[in-house]
């Protein structure tokens, strides 16, 4: 799958200069990918356990009820917990917004925007979505496994492509999806263009107004800046590191 939507991006990016280079698949991109390989793959193995556990053995308002509508409820319901821990992960202020926005701004270093880009983050941000935002709901609506799991799927390749760099134009759609035009602006280096938090359905963006579209017009650049006081592009290391310091960080009403 990876491997098919590489090869469009190559015959037909959307922006040269957002595409796959070797620079940054070998230094940053392939690290990213073997350390949260490590890391998050055997979270994710025990989230993945502990969900379906979970939703085979906790009954709910929704157990036992048709799997379609179990997997509607849980898009609208995930997506929801994503949406708010997501814009909280962007809001500053306190002490605990400025850390979670350290752990999420991992993702938003690239100043590109293409399939395997998506593997770059912090495997802390990746914990803590998977616990405020799969395992919670589980707990408390008790959806059976099969629902979990489609719903789960959609989720994931839904979030694969939104990073895609190809010209994908969805049209209307993209008030109810979120595709790659809505997620370039959420990768925008303005930020006052960088909302679009919502990860698969647009209509939180729309009912709380940080959604942005426009038709046909891509962000002018992407990413952060180093001279902000993040790290650089081709840094893992210090990536790693960057929850953990203390260092001001230039931000914004949503950085």
């Amino acid at each position: 799958m990876v491997g098919v939507l590489l090869l469009f991006e190559w015959l037909v990016p959307y922006r040269d200069n957002w595409g796959m280079t070797w620079r940054f698949l070998l230094r940053r991109d392939l690290i990213f990918i073997v350390v949260n390989g490590a890391f998050i793959g055997i979270f994710s193995y025990g989230f993945a356990y502990l969900a379906l556990w979970i939703s085979a053995l906790t009954n709910g308002p929704l157990s036992g009820s048709s799997v379609w509508l179990q997997v509607i409820v849980a898009l609208l319901v995930f997506e929801a917990m994503q949406y708010g821990i997501h814009r909280i992960m962007h809001e500053n202020g306190t002490s605990l917004t400025n850390w979670l926005w350290r752990t999420h701004s991992i993702h938003h270093l690239p100043q590109q925007l293409y399939v395997v880009m998506h593997a770059v983050g912090h495997p802390f941000n990746a914990v803590i979505i998977r616990l405020c935002v799969q395992l919670l709901p589980l707990w408390i609506l008790g959806f059976d496994p099969f629902p979990v799991l489609i719903s789960s799927s959609i989720i994931a390749l839904h979030g694969t492509v939104s990073h895609l760099n190809i010209d994908m134009r969805i049209g209307w759609a993209n008030y109810l999806f979120v595709g790659p035009e809505l997620h370039r602006y959420h990768h925008s280096a303005n930020t006052n263009e960088a909302v679009n938090f919502a990860a698969t359905l647009s209509i939180y963006d729309l009912f709380f107004g940080t959604f942005l579209y426009k038709p046909g017009k891509p962000p002018e650049g992407l990413g952060l800046a180093a001279e902000d006081g993040y790290p650089g592009q081709v840094d893992p290391l210090a990536s790693m590191l960057f929850p953990l310091s203390t260092q001001p960080v230039e931000t914004s009403s949503v950085r």
